[in-house]
This record gives structure tokens, sequence and C-alpha cells, in this order.
């Protein structure tokens, strides 16, 4: 198994990066967000929303769902949250995207010193840092690579954040997988989330949606066949972003540990 592998894109379906799911633009998503993460204190300055608007139509939107749920960090849901804000080890967010859950990190007192934030590209790490406007403050957390940088055992905490479902490849998963277990001390934690099936449901093709969405078994199966023990389930209700999201989707948080 290649370790070095960040994880990739390589069996996934080909990207829209310009197009938006049915009903929404995005002159009204980017809208949407700037509002969002208004409430968090930043503060735009005149026309900043024009400039925006004109740089994303011109350059494209290479996820556009990760525009439309911009400003709503996961981490702070997460069953697991309260105990890993208590942790005194480094925390890795293993597919950080925007870095919505690096700042709620922040935000609740994790301390800075102790986060790393990875992804294989910097497409959604900058459009976080245009809509909030902090490049300067936290660009230093931030790691980007397309094979995974990190040696043994350097992290307590590993948090994956809707990183499976983007992941098509089985092989691709098993790599992600090892990265995680490769880089968690003994006895070191990883939990986060991923879209899921509940009991019962089929799931239909959709273009809009990701590559992957596992039933409760599957993603056992996947944490445990990595050598993951103590694994905890918790299925969340899914709320659809989109006209068409209705395929009976979940959201499962998981907690798993790696042997002391």
């Amino acid at each position: 198994m290649n370790i070095q592998s960040a994880y990739n894109y390589s069996g996934m379906p080909a990207p829209k990066p310009l197009r938006f799911p049915p009903g929404k633009t995005l002159p009204e998503e980017l809208s949407i967000v700037m509002k969002r993460i208004e409430a968090y204190g930043v503060v735009y300055p005149d026309g900043y929303y024009q400039t925006l608007l004109e740089k994303y139509t011109r350059e494209g939107v290479r996820y556009p769902h990760i525009l439309m749920i911009l400003g709503q960090p996961r981490i702070n849901n997460h069953f697991y949250y309260s105990r890993a804000l208590k942790g005194t080890g480094r925390l890795l967010d293993y597919g950080c995207g925007t870095g919505d859950n690096v700042r709620q990190l922040i935000r609740d007192g994790f301390p800075r010193e102790r986060i790393t934030a990875f992804d294989i590209n910097w497409a959604s790490i900058n459009l976080g840092f245009d809509l909030y406007r902090d490049r300067e403050e936290i660009h230093d957390l931030f790691t980007v690579s397309d094979t995974f940088p990190f040696g043994p055992a350097e992290f307590d905490l590993v948090y994956s954040a809707s990183v499976f479902q983007v992941i098509a490849e089985d092989e691709e998963l098993r790599n992600y997988l090892a990265n995680a277990w490769s880089a968690l001390t003994p006895g070191g934690i990883l939990f986060g989330s991923t879209f899921g099936l509940g009991e019962g449901a089929i799931s239909s093709p959709n273009e809009w949606g990701p590559p992957r969405v596992m039933l409760r078994e599957q993603l056992t199966s996947s944490l445990t066949g990595a050598g993951f023990t103590c694994l905890d389930i918790v299925q969340r209700y899914h709320v659809p972003h989109y006209v068409t999201d209705r395929d009976n989707k979940c959201v499962f948080e998981f907690c798993t540990k790696k042997p002391a």
C-alpha cells in the first residue's frame, strides 16, 4: 500500500468547476456566504462583493458545493468535539477544504500552534482566505502537497470532514486511511464525518452528488480494515442543499482509535 499518496480524485467523474446545482447561482451563493461570514465579525470593504464576483466569474469556482457550505463549520457539532478541545496534543485537519473547521477550533480556544491543516491543492483554502480576509493571520497553518507530507506519529488527533465521500476509488480511500493511521500517535484519535445511507435507503445516481455514499457497515469495514478500533458512529440527518438532493442520504459522524 502506498501511504505516500495524499489521496486523489482519479476515479471521480469529470469535474464541473463552473456549474452549480439546479436553482443555485454564483451571484446568489456568494451573497449568502458573505452575509453568513459577516456574523463572525468579518468586515468587507465597499465593493468587495463585486470584486469577488468578477474574480470567480472569470476564474470559476473549482468546487461549487464548497462555496455553498462555506461559513458553516461542522467540527463543533461533532459528538467528539468537546473532548477534542480538552486534548493537549497536535491536531491535523486532513482534507481541510476552506479551513472553516480550523477557524472554529481557534474561536473555541484550541491553541493555534497545535493545529495543522492539509489539502492537496490551494483552491478551497484560497476561497476561504478571500471570504474570511485572514490570509496573513493563519496562512502558516496550511500545508498543500500532492503527496502526504507528514511522518509517523506526528499527531494525536486527525479530523476528517466530508473527505471519504469525495474519494471514488477504494484503493485511494485505503491510502487515505493508511496515512491517517501512520500520522497518529499510538492511542491517537481519528474523528470526522461522511455522507451515508441509513438502513433500507437506496441511493440513486445524481450528477451533483459525491462519488461515495457509504452504508454504516461499509464505513465500519473501511475503518476497522485500516486497523482502527473502539469505533463509534452516530447517524445525523442530512439537510439537502439543492432541489435534487433528495436521495435519502444521512451523515455519519465517526470516532475511532489507533491502538496504543
